[in-house]
């Protein structure tokens, strides 16, 4: 990790780990909608929590890394970590997506690196919002737009405006999550990433457990796909996440929002879906708003 007194530049290593991040997050779509199938969306997310915090507990004891003493504040930092990185924000896209389109629930998703902007600006020593980097988040705004389907914008506003506002709450918990991973105590990225799972296991263990209780047969697939969810794009995706939000900081992890709906079209393909050009003209407008967001990012923090 770089030394708390040194700037930090973003490097190939950081956008290596943000194509990780992307590629994690953007696959997890095909699974989310397989398992869901059988298994109701509250026990998916407590099945998926939980054997991510179990996991990434049990590896970071091998390393000789401890989890704090409760007694520690950063278990409050953790515990907001857990709550708006995932609980929360999975809760209220799973509930939304019974009412909307995916595609709009993927575009309302996509207003988080603008809300990101926003609040490193207020919360996040040296993270300036410049003019050229909003115009680049526009620009890739509207890009994941074109890629979802501007037609998807039809029922903006409509009778599922709740459910849209659930999802729009969902930026905002991924934003503020982006911020507090960002001014977290110094603490190992996976000792904080099971921290924040294991809070955020508490959190999800209500409805889960309710959920688990009424269900009556669950496919064998569907517990599969839960748990590459838990290993993958949970377990593996909240180290990774630490890691960034601390060393590139939010403005920078944000930006994978942008990408992620490029995983997920690009998963789309392998299975076996079509991919036409208007999705390719998506991938270089969305290409183009990453490269002027970040050209024009003011950031002089050290991690």
């Amino acid at each position: 990790m770089t030394p708390a007194h040194l700037p930090h530049t973003v490097g190939p290593r950081d956008w290596a780990a943000l194509i990780l991040l992307t590629v994690l997050w953007g696959s997890a779509f095909a699974f989310i909608k397989h398992g869901v199938e059988t298994l109701p969306p509250g026990a998916m997310i407590f099945v998926r929590l939980g054997l991510a915090a179990t996991i990434l507990t049990a590896w970071a004891h091998a390393r000789g890394h401890r989890l704090p003493p409760l007694t520690d504040r950063r278990w409050l930092w953790m515990a907001g970590l857990g709550l708006f990185g995932n609980a929360l924000p999975f809760f209220l896209v799973s509930w939304a997506q019974q009412y909307i389109d995916s595609a709009l629930a993927g575009i309302l998703v996509a207003t988080m690196p603008l809300a990101t902007v926003g609040l490193a600006h207020v919360f996040v020593p040296g993270e300036r919002m410049t003019l050229r980097a909003v115009l680049g988040l526009l620009v890739g705004f509207s890009g994941v737009i074109l890629l979802l389907g501007p037609s998807a914008l039809a029922g903006l506003g409509g009778a599922d405006t709740l459910a849209q506002l659930a999802v729009i709450g969902a930026a905002v918990c991924y934003a503020v999550n982006a911020i507090q991973a960002r001014l977290l105590p110094e603490t190992r990225p996976s000792v904080s990433a099971a921290g924040m799972l294991i809070m955020a296991t508490l959190f999800a263990l209500p409805i889960g457990i309710w959920d688990l209780m009424r269900v009556e047969a669950v496919a064998p697939t569907a517990w599969a796909a839960a748990a590459w969810l838990a290993i993958g794009p949970t377990a593996l995706a909240s180290v990774v996440l630490m890691q960034v939000a601390r060393t590139a900081g939010p403005n920078f992890l944000a930006i994978a929002n942008y990408l992620t709906p490029i995983a997920a079209l690009l998963t789309g393909l392998v299975i076996g879906e079509m991919i036409g050009w208007p999705a390719v003209v998506a991938l270089a407008i969305i290409l183009a708003g990453v490269w002027l967001a970040r050209s024009g990012t003011s950031s002089t923090s050290p991690p």
